[in-house]
């Protein structure tokens, strides 16, 4: 191949919600690095906490965890913090960093192609405003789509003939009043226990439409005090122990899911006691034996109760297990009985399985990224990051990147961490050109993680969007989150193929510590022998330490 047109390579990212911002403002301020653009498909930064604006939205994950580790905030005014809050810290981040003049927000990548003759990724993207398609070029590519931002299809029969109104609740419509109105919330997931109580308050009547049990547990969501912001902002290191206090002991959460050990079944019953007790102290007496499940605690993800169980005593709700049939003109028609409505929320969650959909990438020998999937009989990658045959192409929450257990945000940055150090920092400096991981790599360490994962408790009978079709877990990592940084923490070079490599490559940590003290031990022992402690006797002191590198 010939050398380098361009003098700095180019990188292109894909999204700008929690997990784009990291990677950006971590390129900026490890590595000086500008030559970034991120493309975001909506009008603004945020990601899901942009698109999720239903009446109720907020984290189940203590804020001061549910954070960046390099924009700590002293000023959360809840323990779980509500959609506007936390998107205004996604914006502040970004314009605390300058990652902002970075950002084209409106325009989708439809696809991306690897040329491997120029060694670059040819990005096909189109400006949502005008239609407008064009192509731009980039040595690296990153994906930072979320999972939590295409809402699931409506698979009810006939809903294009109600003459209703009908929305996900992941697309709010805010020009809809409620008040006086016959809803029907359609979904008893997380978003659904979030926007039941406020929407109770405004309807006239409220039909629930229950697809499956959930375990749910009690959400005390106290304020912080003045005196506590002020000890979080000004005395030292108070916010991070405090933020890794929440890490560790929510790490502690892992023993829930697992069954591999009498401690872990025994953990889990006790919580299971602890979740079934709330339950039958919060929800009226007519309901308890449709909302306790009979599958273990920790199959479908938990729901942190924000008020959802208390608002069922009300009168103008109706909680039920009757599968709708299909829509009618003026409704639902369910097994037993047609229902009349203005208005049907469908909180009917997210297509999580359909990692980067709808984008086409297309990697080498003009394989796409599905395809390979397919091949592999499911969505995988290498350390949940790196996809063999897609050179210079990283995955930020990407297959089996998922803790159940703790932050998404930990995870997002421990895979940023990761790229730079495998990728970006190496390909920055000139080491080598194209990085690749083996399919032999690929393959071993997704077989590890999918063997842990056969004794979780997402594989142990109910149906849960953890599983694709097939029943393997795509998005869950099986471990605590500290396995997840420790496996993660410096690249294995053996496992990839190195293109344009001039053999150097970034030091680990330990042997740059290793290497400055047996440098400093070199020099002072020639300038010792030799009595020389000028410029020539230095000079000689670092040939030789030039030497151990």
């Amino acid at each position: 191949m010939s050398s380098r047109s361009i003098p700095e390579p180019r990188a292109i990212i894909i999204g700008c919600g929690v997990a784009g911002i990291a990677l950006s403002a971590r390129l900026k301020t490890q590595l000086g690095f500008n030559n970034f653009v991120v493309f975001e498909r909506e009008q603004s930064i945020g990601g899901t906490w942009y698109l999720n604006t239903y009446p109720g939205v907020g984290c189940d994950v203590d804020s001061h965890l549910y954070s960046f580790s390099f924009n700590l905030n002293p000023d959360w005014s809840k323990r779980f913090a509500e959609q506007g809050e936390i998107l205004s810290y996604l914006n502040d981040t970004v314009d605390k960093f300058g990652i902002r003049p970075h950002v084209t927000t409106g325009v989708e990548v439809i696809g991306a192609n690897w040329n491997e003759k120029k060694w670059v990724w040819q990005v096909e993207l189109r400006t949502l405003e005008t239609g407008h398609t064009f192509i731009r070029e980039a040595e690296i590519l990153v994906s930072c789509v979320g999972t939590i931002s295409i809402p699931a299809d409506i698979n009810i029969p006939n809903h294009e003939n109600f003459n209703g109104t009908i929305w996900h609740s992941a697309r709010w419509n805010h020009k809809y009043d409620l008040k006086g109105k016959t809803v029907a919330v359609i979904g008893n997931g997380c978003s659904a226990a979030q926007l039941v109580p406020h929407v109770v308050k405004e309807a006239a009547k409220v039909f629930q439409f229950q697809r499956s049990a959930q375990w749910i547990n009690d959400r005390p969501n106290s304020n912080f005090s003045t005196l506590q912001k002020f000890c979080f902002r000004y005395i030292p290191l108070y916010n991070k122990l405090y933020r890794f206090w929440l890490w560790k002991k929510t790490d502690g959460l892992h023993t829930l899911y697992q069954s591999e050990t009498q401690a872990s079944v025994r953990a889990r019953s006790e919580a299971t006691q602890v979740a079934k007790d709330y339950m039958k102290r919060m929800a009226p007496a007519k309901y308890h034996d449709i909302l306790i499940p009979k599958f273990p605690l920790g199959c479908k993800r938990r729901i942190f109760d924000p008020g959802y169980l208390e608002v069922l005593h009300s009168e103008n709700i109706e909680l039920t297990t009757e599968p709708i049939v299909e829509f009618t003109e003026t409704g639902v028609r369910t097994s037993q009985r047609d229902i009349d409505i203005d208005v049907a929320i469908m909180s009917t969650g997210f297509k999580i399985q359909e990692f980067l959909s709808p984008i086409k990438i297309t990697g080498r020998q003009n394989i796409t990224l599905n395809e390979h999937w397919n091949n592999t009989q499911g969505a995988q990658a290498y350390k949940a990051t790196f996809v063999s045959g897609f050179p210079n192409f990283g995955i930020v929450f990407g297959p089996n990147a998922f803790p159940a257990h703790n932050s998404v945000i930990y995870t997002n940055e421990v895979q940023v961490e990761f790229l730079i150090k495998s990728m970006f920092r190496p390909i920055l400096r000139g080491d080598f050109a194209v990085i690749d991981v083996k399919q032999a790599a690929e393959n071993v360490d997704v077989n590890q993680v999918q063997s842990k994962l056969k004794s979780m408790v997402w594989s142990s009978g109910c149906v849960n969007w953890n599983l694709d079709k097939s029943g393997r877990n795509t998005t869950n990592y099986p471990e605590e989150t500290w396995r997840f940084w420790y496996s993660l923490y410096w690249p294995v070079w053996k496992d990839f193929n190195i293109y344009g490599d001039k053999g150097s490559r970034p030091w680990h940590p330990v042997w740059k510590v290793f290497g400055g003290v047996t440098a400093a031990g070199i020099i002072a022992q020639v300038l010792l022998a030799s009595g020389k402690f000028g410029q020539a006797g230095l000079e000689k002191a670092m040939e030789l330490v030039k030497g151990i590198r």
